[in-house]
């Protein structure tokens, strides 16, 4: 079914880069279609803080389940905007892939960890320093100014003090350090100077949160439920900050439930002229038109998507004559530790909730990592509070009395290391023809783990082992195995930018080589994932690749 208004500019997603573009496009003078498989869900709908044992004392376990499998949810809640089974769109082949995603407007902001680090300049220029890899087509400097925007624009917040890897931005106060992140604090520092390591630092982590009103925002006020919502948008959430904003412009419409299949070409001049969805609540099949197409619906989304749109000008797939749609994934590897600190038995319980893990160390193995035999780095989120030491021995009043002591000790660390491209790690239209509830062909994700991951997490393993001995903490566990590939939520690089167009689908704008009105906006434009969160790197590209694209449109040149 045809429409016939013509926009300036689809953008397929509302996430970290879709709500970003749309804002800036339409300050800039644009009409814009945002296009989100799910619907829009007001926050109070999120925001539940009902157990899920309380839940199942009301609604039957079978209808609760299908939400849960895979892993039982904080706030079962959430599950409900969760893919089911049901429209699942991938198969995967090697060691599989954990893709999780989320169907309503904002998508992974609505539920994220609102974590936040910038790269680093060392990040930029990695495949020079190693050999390895794709090189950024842009520096840290490029897109200084716009983390700077960014973080004003949405609210940050964070610490003082700069490190060589975590540059500082343009941040409100952070909240305290807990009292076992302060222990922790000067157990890292202490463990520096006696190592030598002037890069083991223990900082307060930057969050996507405001801690001071912000254009009508409220501050946080500390629930410590940001991975449910959050009702006074003192989180960033695309939602709730920017589409209002957006909308208020009178240039930005939202169309919710469409499921995107395609973007459409112009069988005359092989440019974008639209993209074909179908509605998911009547199934009906849609055509939308305008002048400028912008893919912002998730990594392996976005890829997906091109690889769909096969023509007879493109017949592998738009953007990917050279084959590089879907190859080239990333994600992190991840490892956990935790203890309990004997500094804090005893300590009556209280309230510690905040906005999530307080501390950040920095990644550090510059120093020593070529004598371990590998390349790229790891970061740690730190963390202390309430937690039930599981590995307590014990039985009846003894065990009870034991748990009480340590409930307020608790102290986590875990690491996010980079996970490097190889040939077997990609995307692609699963060869079987399957397809999803649609009708749109689902795609296969292939995965292996390299011989760098597994050396880098050997030494994950040994200094989270060794910072929980520094803290003084007991009933030590680190994770024995690296994580299940996907499991970080921050898949990257399947749409790289890059210069040359053989070895890349996007230039440092996000705009793709072959097709100069269609733009990538998400992690897919990544050359690598560095050790880094990804969202507000997302966010700063796709606030610079917004203000390209609305100059080269001006100019007629789209």
């Amino acid at each position: 079914m045809a429409q016939k208004q013509e926009y300036d500019v689809i953008i397929v997603g509302t996430g970290a880069g879709g709500s970003t573009m749309a804002l800036e496009l339409t300050s800039r003078g644009l009409n814009v279609l945002s296009l989100e498989y799910g619907p829009m869900v007001p926050p109070h709908k999120l925001m539940s803080f009902e157990n899920f044992h309380d839940a199942v004392r009301r609604i039957p376990y079978r209808e609760l389940k299908p939400w849960l499998q895979g892993r039982p949810e904080p706030d079962w809640k959430n599950g409900l905007y969760y893919v089911t089974k049901e429209e699942s769109n991938f198969n995967t082949a090697g060691e599989g892939w954990h893709w999780r995603r989320y169907r309503l407007v904002g998508g992974r902001t609505k539920f994220w960890n609102c974590v936040s680090m910038r790269m680093s300049p060392r990040d930029f220029r990695a495949a020079l320093d190693d050999g390895y890899g794709e090189p950024w087509p842009i520096t840290y400097e490029d897109l200084e100014p716009y983390y700077d925007r960014i973080e004003q624009m949405a609210g940050f917040c964070g610490g003082t003090v700069s490190h060589p890897e975590v540059p500082l931005g343009k941040y409100q106060p952070a909240q305290p350090f807990r009292c076992g992140e302060g222990i922790a604090k000067q157990a890292i520092e202490r463990l520096g100077k006696r190592t030598g390591n002037p890069l083991l630092a223990y900082l307060q982590a930057p969050h996507a949160i405001i801690t001071r009103e912000l254009n009508g925002r409220l501050p946080c006020h500390y629930c410590d439920g940001c991975v449910s919502g959050c009702a006074t948008a003192s989180k960033f959430d695309g939602a709730q900050v920017f589409l209002p904003l957006a909308q208020k412009t009178g240039r930005y419409m939202l169309r919710p439930n469409a499921v995107v299949a395609e973007v459409l070409v112009d069988p005359d001049t092989g440019k974008a002229r639209g993209v074909r969805y179908i509605d998911r609540e009547t199934k009906l099949d849609y055509e939308v038109y305008a002048k400028v197409v912008v893919l912002s619906a998730s990594c392996i989304e976005s890829a997906r998507i091109l690889l769909n749109s096969k023509s007879r000008q493109y017949p592998n797939g738009l953007g990917n004559s050279t084959g590089n749609v879907g190859r080239h994934l990333v994600d992190h590897i991840q490892c956990v530790g935790e203890g309990f600190l004997p500094q804090l038995y005893g300590t009556e319980t209280f309230d510690t909730a905040g906005y999530g893990d307080g501390g950040y160390i920095p990644r550090f193995n510059i120093p020593y990592q070529k004598s371990l035999g590998y390349i790229r780095g790891f970061g740690v989120q730190t963390g202390g509070g309430r937690g039930v030491d599981s590995r307590l021995s014990g039985f009846g009043a003894d065990l009870k009395k034991g748990i009480k002591a340590r409930f307020m000790s608790r102290i986590t660390f875990e690491s996010f290391g980079e996970r490097l491209a190889n040939p077997d790690t990609y995307v692609e239209i699963d060869p079987s023809g399957e397809k999803d509830i649609y009708g749109i062909p689902i795609v296969r994700i292939h995965c292996r783990t390299g011989e760098n991951e597994h050396k880098m997490f050997r030494d994950i393993q040994g200094q989270l082992q060794l910072m929980l001995e520094s803290c003084k903490a007991e009933d030590i566990a680190v994770s024995p195995l690296i994580n299940e590939p996907g499991w970080s939520e921050h898949e990257s690089a399947a749409c790289r930018m890059g210069r040359d167009p053989k070895t890349s689908v996007c230039n440092g704008f996000g705009q793709t080589h072959e097709v100069k009105n269609v733009f990538v906006a998400d992690s897919g434009l990544f050359t690598q994932s560095s050790e880094k969160s990804p969202t507000v790197t997302i966010m700063a590209m796709s606030l610079r690749g917004a203000d390209y694209l609305a100059d080269e449109f001006r100019q007629g040149n789209l």
